[in-house]
């Protein structure tokens, strides 16, 4: 018990700090990353010395795996760096209790957590940027439906054929609005990427993690369109210092580290109110 709690204490401090860095300044300090990590470890490794070693390997599976799953995120450029170092510290936190038992799959609640509530905090903050912005996402929206006018008639007519196939099978009725709305969630998406998201910056503000959404071609230095990395950080700023680029585009993204945080806390919830159980 006194583990946990004390691990829940620590996971809890870390990303309130980690959700206030990301929404002010879309970073997660490499120092409370590392630090979260050493720290699930660390005191996982001193209770184990008194209650055994599978406390220890408990929080080295849950590294183990949520590492895999980091470099997955972080190489198919879906998450930034912080994004990625957080979750493995979430993985020695949660851990995965050995030898396993129903809650060993406390790790996989919270990823289904994150799955779910993490969709509904991109929409609902994609929505919150479409009213601040509207001035760029309006014309941008009215110029897309023009585009695919062919497409959104399409839709429209589809929608009417389920609406009279459902009068006569009603178990047809939960799809009658699927088609319009994957359709307008994808254009809504696409558009919010292009017009809210995307912005010029100067190279010396660009930091491993940054999102390069343009080329950069200048001599023999080419980088695409990529997740930065510390190597090509380096590269950027030595053109940057000989002239050859002053300023890129960058995807900014949203802050995602505050559904980390919504996440955990619903995991904590469930675990409270259920009947699996914490880590052991």
């Amino acid at each position: 018990m006194v583990l946990d709690i004390t691990l829940i204490i620590i996971t809890f401090i870390v990303l309130l700090t980690a959700s206030y860095t990301d929404l002010k300044t879309r970073e997660v300090p490499d120092w409370l990353s590392y630090g979260f990590i050493i720290a699930a470890v660390g005191i996982r490794s001193i209770f184990s010395l008194e209650w055994g070693w599978f406390v220890l390997i408990s929080g080295l599976l849950g590294l183990a795996l949520c590492f895999g799953l980091a470099c997955l995120f972080y190489y198919t450029h879906q998450w930034g760096g912080g994004d990625s170092k957080l979750l493995m510290g979430m993985g020695a936190a949660i851990g995965i209790t050995y030898p396993l038992v129903s809650s060993s799959l406390n790790i996989v609640w919270f990823f289904l957590a994150l799955l779910f509530i993490g969709a509904f905090y991109g929409l609902v903050w994609m929505l919150l940027l479409a009213v601040k912005k509207k001035k760029i996402f309006l014309p941008a929206w009215r110029e897309t439906l023009h585009m695919y006018r062919t497409v959104h008639w399409g839709i429209i007519v589809l929608t009417i054929l389920l609406v009279l196939l459902s009068t006569l099978y009603p178990f047809f009725w939960p799809l009658v609005f699927f088609p319009a709305g994957v359709f307008y969630l994808f254009l809504f998406v696409n558009i919010i990427e292009r017009t809210c998201f995307i912005k010029r910056v100067a190279v010396s503000t660009l930091t491993e993690g940054d999102w390069l959404a343009e080329r950069i071609v200048a001599g023999t230095v080419t980088i695409p369109t990529k997740t930065l990395e510390a190597a090509d950080v380096r590269a950027l700023h030595r053109l940057h210092t000989t002239g050859k680029v002053k300023q890129v585009l960058i995807k900014e993204g949203i802050p995602f580290v505050p559904s980390f945080l919504l996440a955990y806390a619903a995991l904590i919830i469930l675990t409270i109110f259920g009947s699996s159980g914490w880590l052991f």
